[in-house]
């Protein structure tokens, strides 16, 4: 397999938003459906449409707005932005030849995915190979997630990144998506990195070359098993988020 991963990173879901382009709205002769709840169509910039709820010539309420037909969003609007609830996808071709496959359901606040919500992000390779798939669950703001999990999946030795953050503490971990607490119990996981405010303990599976690395990773070792409890939700959780993300 070939690897992807570098030593305490892991491949970063990037985010393809656009900006709101609500402005300039031409209302199309559509017909309301009710009184209360009028659905119009609108032809935005360019090729982007939107139908659904209106008020003041422009989206708010329910609807759905289309910028292609690869690429739409789903959900809430007030004043024309995207705010409230909602669904996000977009389809597109990297300068690699690479399809990605990106959708976010979830909180949304003036435009940007902003609250509680998941993301996932499968990267399809020109040969039809799926080269990793990705998913982010917890609190984002501004486009990016700000606490929760983060699990990809890769064609990588190992084939599995996981991370966790929330606040000062953040653990991350290369590894199968199997056993993973007694395989942090018994401190022989691929690469650990675990930080807490002052703590910082890493370890790989691998011996060190010399006698006071050596020392050291055994020592992190040793506090990691020492903090079991604790991590155990986000191992379990790691694990059932492993599940959503398989590469077929």
């Amino acid at each position: 397999m070939q690897k992807l991963w570098q030593k305490g990173k892991s491949l970063s879901l990037p985010i393809m938003m656009s900006a709101s382009l609500i402005s300039g709205a031409v209302l199309l002769n559509t017909p309301a459906v009710s009184a209360s709840a009028a659905k119009e169509s609108l032809q935005l910039s360019g090729q982007t449409t939107y139908y659904g709820e209106v008020e003041n010539g422009q989206p708010n309420g329910r609807g759905t707005i289309k910028w292609s037909e690869n690429k739409q969003y789903s959900g809430d609007f007030v004043k024309g932005k995207r705010t409230g609830t909602g669904k996000y996808m977009n389809q597109y071709t990297d300068a690699d030849g690479q399809n990605h496959k990106v959708v976010y359901n979830g909180t949304w606040s003036n435009d940007t995915m902003s609250g509680k919500g998941t993301q996932t992000e499968q990267v399809t390779q020109s040969d039809g190979t799926i080269r990793s798939n990705g998913i982010q669950v917890g609190n984002f703001q501004n486009n990016r997630l700000q606490s929760g999990y983060q699990v990809i999946h890769a064609l990588a030795d190992p084939d599995y990144s996981f991370t966790y953050q929330n606040g000062m503490e953040v653990l991350n971990i290369l590894h199968s998506n199997q056993n993973l607490v007694q395989q942090w119990q018994s401190g022989e996981l691929f690469s650990v990195i675990y930080k807490n405010g002052s703590v910082q303990k890493e370890y790989s599976m691998f011996p060190e070359e010399t006698a006071t690395k050596e020392r050291q990773r055994k020592a992190a070792i040793k506090y990691l098993k020492g903090i079991t409890t604790k991590v155990t939700p986000h191992l379990q959780q790691f694990e059932k988020l492993s599940k959503q993300i398989p590469l077929k």
